[in-house]
Formats: C-alpha cells, structure tokens, sequence
C-alpha cells in the first residue's frame, strides 16, 4: 500500500476519535450540568414544601361558650321583644399569621325561622397569632310567634325543654403572613348548632361544642 495512504488513514482515525472524545466530554458536561440542576430544583422544592407547611394558614377555630334567652322559654307564649346573648370563642391556631375580619353579623335560627339577627362585631378587627378571641353578641328575639307556621314545633320543642336552634356569624377575613404580604379577601360562614334548654340557657351538651366553617 502507498505511504501517503497509511497516512491520511490514521489521520482519519486520529480525527474520529478526537471527534467522539468530545462528543463525550459535551455529554458528560451536558449530564452532570442536567444532574446539578435537577438537584437544585429538588432541594428547592422541598425546601418550598416545607417552607408552605410552616405558613400555610390554618382556618379559625370557634366554638359555643355560653348562649342564653333572657326570661326563659314558654311553650305559650312567644319569646318575640325579648333578648338573647351569646358568646363565641375564636381560636387562630396559626403560629406565625394573624387574622384580619371584616364587621361580623350574628342571626339565630330554629331551623329555617329568624329568631334574632344583629352585630356581633360593628367594626373591622385583627387577631395576633396563637390568640383566643371572644365573640359576644346581644340581639333581639324576633320570633317565632304564636301565629308563625314553626309555631307548632318551636312550642313541642319547648315543652320538650330541647329547642335546636343554630347560631350563624359572618364575616369577611384575609390572612396576615408579614407586614408586606396579605391573603385576598374570603367570606367566611360559621355555623354552631346548639341545644336551649326552657329556662333559656345552653344545655350541657352543647358547651363548648365546635361550630363548622365555611369559605
């Protein structure tokens, strides 16, 4: 074979294989590079993730303390004219996010009859963290009276000594993360069912019972 043959065969080869070096040494860059930034992205995610388990804001917690109908109850006569109040615990179990509410309004209902209806906060209001805050609340008794279609029920309940009736405040909150960083308003339903007794106070079993929240 000629010589200048052989020659331009290894210079052939010695170029495939400086080719297919750096074709590796760019693969193993591209790898390693693709290997770091699938790292970061994972550290920072479950540094994000724990970051939003920390701050993630937990709803108010609230709770009956006391309910009462000033007088009592009578099965013959309605308690329209008189009063009634309440008192509410609110508990934002959050540790590093306070709660803003908008003015709160308070209605009592014995199943879908109003019986009282008013303020229970007239103004907007804030609660630090980890606080428990007492919502009370005195409105006008309505109703039912005796001329009502719940008359009939509200007078067995009565004589019973078991009347349900359910306790509804609503609100508007936003959540307080830092001075710089609010939450976007939500209206916020909160429902307690409750049990009075004839001479108008909370039975037993309802202290202390766990209202239900709604966004």
């Amino acid at each position: 074979m000629p010589q200048g043959g052989t020659a331009a065969s290894s210079s052939s080869h010695v170029r495939r294989i400086a080719h297919r070096t750096r074709d590796s040494c760019a693969a193993a860059l591209a790898n390693t590079l693709c290997s770091l930034l699938l790292g970061l992205l994972l550290v920072a995610a479950v540094v994000l993730f724990v970051l939003w388990l920390g701050l993630r804001p937990h709803r108010p917690r609230f709770n009956i303390a006391s309910f009462s109908v000033a007088g009592g109850l009578d099965p013959d006569y309605s308690p329209a004219g008189t009063s009634l109040a309440f008192n509410v615990t609110d508990r934002n179990p959050n540790r590093h996010i306070g709660i803003y509410y908008d003015a709160m309004h308070a209605s009592v209902h014995f199943y879908d009859e109003l019986v009282a209806s008013g303020p229970a906060f007239a103004a907007r209001w804030y609660q630090p963290n980890k606080t428990t805050t007492s919502i009370t609340g005195l409105l006008d008794v309505l109703g039912p009276a005796t001329t009502d279609a719940s008359w009939p029920s509200f007078s067995a309940a009565v004589r019973s000594g078991r009347v349900p009736l359910r306790l509804q405040l609503t609100t508007a909150i936003r959540f307080r993360v830092t001075n710089a960083f609010h939450s976007g308003r939500q209206r916020m339903h909160v429902s307690c069912d409750l049990l009075v007794g004839v001479d108008g106070n909370l039975l037993p079993e309802s202290h202390g019972a766990a209202c239900d929240r709604y966004f």
